[in-house]
């Protein structure tokens, strides 16, 4: 039990770390309604999202509170695996703050194009055209592995899959369309989530020049 409290400390850090880096960002850019929601993202988009984040939000709660009460999805990891799951939310955490740090008032979880909005390259935006999404995706591995919990972790990681799969080809194409040739360019030495590794065209590049 004393090696599980030690776990549940680490995993309240790490949800409490992103909830104040969320809660500071929104405070400082002006929380409004497109900051969650907005037409153009459907919600045919939007509800899955909400449902499958909305259950590992509270499966995460609940495990901070009592542990025991989500044990009914509990897997039995080793304690490696979960020191793993705690360095890799620190690192996504450290990533998700970069992205902030880098967007400024850009920032928006919405599909949402402002009308002062500026293509931002710097930060880790010189590598990924995406990080936010990524350290998203990484974050939720940690809070899966920390808290051993599949339930928690299958939710998360499928809410954010779902909004990666369906809204990045409509958001390219807004960018495109806002950008231009600048954008398109971006996207020829970016990686979409990861760093480019090659100089291969993506699907997203060849669907950019039609």
């Amino acid at each position: 039990m004393i090696n599980e409290t030690i776990f549940q400390v680490l995993f309240i850090f790490i949800a409490a770390g992103f909830v104040v880096l969320w809660g500071h960002n929104l405070v400082s850019i002006g929380v409004t309604g497109d900051k969650f929601y907005t037409a153009t993202e459907g919600m045919i988009i939007a509800t899955p999202r909400f449902l499958l984040l909305g259950a590992s939000l509270a499966g995460m709660l609940v495990y901070s509170v009592n542990p025991y009460l989500m044990k009914w999805s509990a897997l039995p990891l080793v304690s490696w695996a979960r020191w793993l799951g705690f360095f890799t939310g620190a690192t996504a955490l450290a990533l998700f703050f970069w992205v902030l740090r880098s967007l400024g008032r850009n920032f928006s979880t919405t599909l949402t194009i402002k009308r002062d909005q500026t293509l931002v390259i710097q930060g880790p935006y010189q590598w990924i055209r995406h990080p936010m999404y990524t350290s998203f995706v990484f974050l939720w591995i940690g809070y899966f592995l920390l808290s051993t919990n599949w339930f928690i972790g299958l939710t998360g990681i499928l809410g954010f899959i779902w909004a990666i799969v369906v809204r990045t080809p409509k958001e390219e194409r807004m960018m495109i369309d806002r950008f231009g040739n600048d954008y398109i360019a971006y996207m020829k030495r970016t990686g979409c989530y990861l760093p480019r590794w090659s100089g291969r065209k993506t699907a997203a590049e060849y669907q950019a020049e039609k």
